[in-house]
């Protein structure tokens, strides 16, 4: 029975561990995984969190300044010439000739002191508000860093869409290569045995290299969009990495849940909540420089222990006079002459400014909103058209290649119907990227 229980404690072992092993090694992402591995991996996020960390431990940096401050302090000293006082003679001696003075040393060789000293802010205005500054400054560390990952988000987003365009684009040529490859065959063999001139052989073999040379280059772009993608979601450049959606899934995907139809909020825009947060900052200072007209109180307390003597036997049984004071200061400003009310009116006009900023910013939000929407529109109608463009050159070639065959139409003008071709899938897959780069400048206006 403990042998079973062993093989299966075992097993268990070895399913969890691979398990880790698996999340780990992860190499295939759909749209939404790549992004969250971004958020996780990206430096810039890593970055960003930190910032929080740091911001809370200036929050207690800031109250620890109202907290009591405790110091010690310990002074050793050896006088090389000891000062010599010079008094009139005549104060001990009345009988002294004028002008005579006596000298004599006073002081101790070594001298020593051990201080204690206590300090407690008891009331300062600009601490107050500096303290609620610390804990607003940490509410902006964590609005940056959520603005971080949504950057992030946006850009493994927009990676993640070159890489599907990338690949469909690989496919197309794929698909044109395969007929060409097919169409320059036969052509040889037809000008093997005279049924065409060797010219229009020689002209296929022309197109079928030239696409051979467009799917390379087709491939290579790929090779640079995954890298790409691999760079935004902080991936290792050396492990092979494999989206699992496609351009068809995110394209039906756009067109059931459209942009234009989101209920979308210009308020959540990064820039506008950052402004936001700038005009409560300068209410911070505003804050601020009203304290100053208020007294601050502190209160203090000090111990010392100190030693004299002639030689250094300072750790013998002998005197060490004591000094302890305590007392509370208070700082009362009267006047500064103007220049603390034109602090302040300095600040209400800063805080002025950043309202117009902000209803200036709304605005601009609004028309670029506006804008990007009608470029949406435009583009997906493009989309349409030159899509429709591919299938209809896409039926004049194919309908091209099978009239080759019986003779009807020449190899030359299936070359030129193919380079159309070419062109209306070029000018698709352009169609395609335009759409989605102003799909991703949705997402950032919209922060999602």
């Amino acid at each position: 029975m403990m042998k079973t229980y062993k093989k299966i404690a075992f097993g268990l072992l070895a399913v969890f561990t691979a398990s880790g092993v698996m999340a780990q090694t992860q190499t295939s992402f759909s749209l939404s995984e790549a992004e969250e591995f971004g958020v996780n991996n990206n430096e810039q996020v890593k970055n960003a969190l930190l910032d929080i960390e740091s911001a809370k431990k200036k929050v207690w940096e800031t109250t620890a300044i109202g907290l009591p401050q405790i110091n010690a302090e310990g002074q050793f000293q050896q006088l090389l010439d000891i000062p010599v006082s010079v008094v009139d003679a005549s104060l001990f001696n009345p009988m002294a000739p004028p002008g005579e003075v006596l000298e004599f040393r006073m002081g101790q060789e070594f001298s020593t002191s051990l201080t204690f000293s206590a300090s407690q802010l008891i009331f300062d205005g600009s601490y107050i508000v500096g303290l609620q500054f610390s804990k607003f400054f940490q509410k902006m560390s964590a609005t940056a860093a959520d603005n971080t990952k949504q950057e992030v988000r946006a850009m493994v987003r927009e990676a993640y869409y070159n890489v599907l365009v990338a690949n469909e684009n690989v496919t197309l040529m794929d698909s044109i290569l395969l007929s060409t490859k097919s169409l320059w065959e036969k052509t040889a063999i037809y000008a093997e045995n005279g049924v065409i001139p060797q010219e229009d052989a020689d002209q296929v073999e022309i197109a079928y290299n030239r696409v051979k040379a467009s799917k390379a280059n087709a491939e290579r772009q790929s090779s640079v969009a995954l890298n790409l993608l691999k760079l935004q979601m902080g991936y290792s450049f050396d492990e092979p990495l494999e989206v699992t959606a496609t351009l068809q899934e995110v394209l039906d995907e756009m067109q059931g849940k459209s942009p234009l139809l989101a209920d979308s909020e210009i308020k959540n825009n990064k820039n506008y909540v950052m402004l936001e947060q700038q005009g409560q900052l300068d209410e911070y200072s505003l804050k601020n420089e009203k304290a100053a007209y208020l007294p601050s109180v502190g209160a203090f307390f000090t111990h010392s222990q100190n030693a004299y003597r002639n030689e250094f036997d300072f750790f013998q049984d002998k005197a060490w006079y004591p000094t302890t004071i305590w007392g509370v200061s208070m700082k009362i400003p009267i006047t500064s002459s103007g220049q603390k009310i034109m602090r302040v009116q300095q600040a209400e006009i800063k805080i002025e400014q950043d309202q117009n900023d902000l209803q200036n910013l709304e605005k601009s939000l609004q028309f670029q909103e506006l804008q990007l929407k009608t470029s949406y529109q435009s583009a997906v109608e493009m989309v349409e058209l030159e899509k429709s463009n591919v299938d209809l050159a896409q039926r004049i070639y194919q309908r091209a290649v099978l009239r080759n065959e019986t003779g009807v139409v020449s190899p030359l003008e299936v070359t030129q119907l193919q380079n159309q071709l070419l062109q209306a899938q070029g000018n698709y897959i352009m169609a395609i990227m335009e759409m989605l780069s102003v799909k991703v400048q949705l997402d950032k206006l919209y922060n999602k």
